[in-house]
């Protein structure tokens, strides 16, 4: 397997451990792409909710936001550690995401180096056409596609259920009306 990066906030980590994740299962995650890792890198991402992801298996990875200034608030002032680590252990197709290869194992390190702004990162790879980036559009059909996806993730993660969670707060900020949708169509 080729080179593997996981990102996170923790800096001078030496092993890394499985943890459970909305997958259910513990897993320590990576991926072949560096854009693709490093669009995991914000302490304050939002995952699926600030906008649209994915890409950088077979296509280029790409990242469409969900509301104006997504991107930007989700990156701006960001840094992150990009760990390069031994593939031994990794597999692919567990997940959903294609991009993404996990080990059920601790995994060693191989080397690390930090990223000290993510957005100015993230933004030199748009502009080295490394990464796809669209800007939140008040297009209809953009519109249209943007509210799919939000209520799709409410839905399957059920966000509604538990309005005491961070997503259902952030989507009672941002998607209020996509949120009340969701809500009245589960009671029937």
């Amino acid at each position: 397997m080729e080179k593997l990066y996981h990102v996170s906030n923790i800096p001078n980590l030496k092993i890394l451990e499985p943890y459970v994740s909305p997958h259910g299962k513990p897993y320590v995650y990576a991926t072949k792409n560096l854009a693709v890792a490093l669009l995991f890198g914000s302490s304050k991402s939002h995952g699926d909710f600030d906008g649209m992801y994915g890409g950088g298996y077979k296509e280029k990875p790409y990242f469409y936001e969900g509301f104006e200034g997504a991107f930007e608030e989700r990156f701006k002032g960001e840094s992150c550690y990009i760990y390069e680590v031994d593939p031994t252990t990794f597999r692919e197709g567990i997940t959903s995401y294609p991009a993404e290869v996990v080990s059920a194992v601790p995994v060693k390190v191989l080397d690390c180096r930090k990223v000290d702004d993510l957005y100015e990162n993230l933004q030199n790879m748009i502009r080295n056409g490394e990464l796809d980036f669209k800007a939140y559009l008040n297009d209809k059909d953009y519109q249209k596609m943007m509210r799919e996806h939000i209520k799709s993730r409410i839905e399957l993660f059920k966000i509604d259920k538990n309005p005491h969670s961070s997503a259902y707060k952030f989507c009672e900020e941002k998607y209020k009306n996509i949120l009340e949708e969701v809500i009245k169509s589960r009671r029937g």
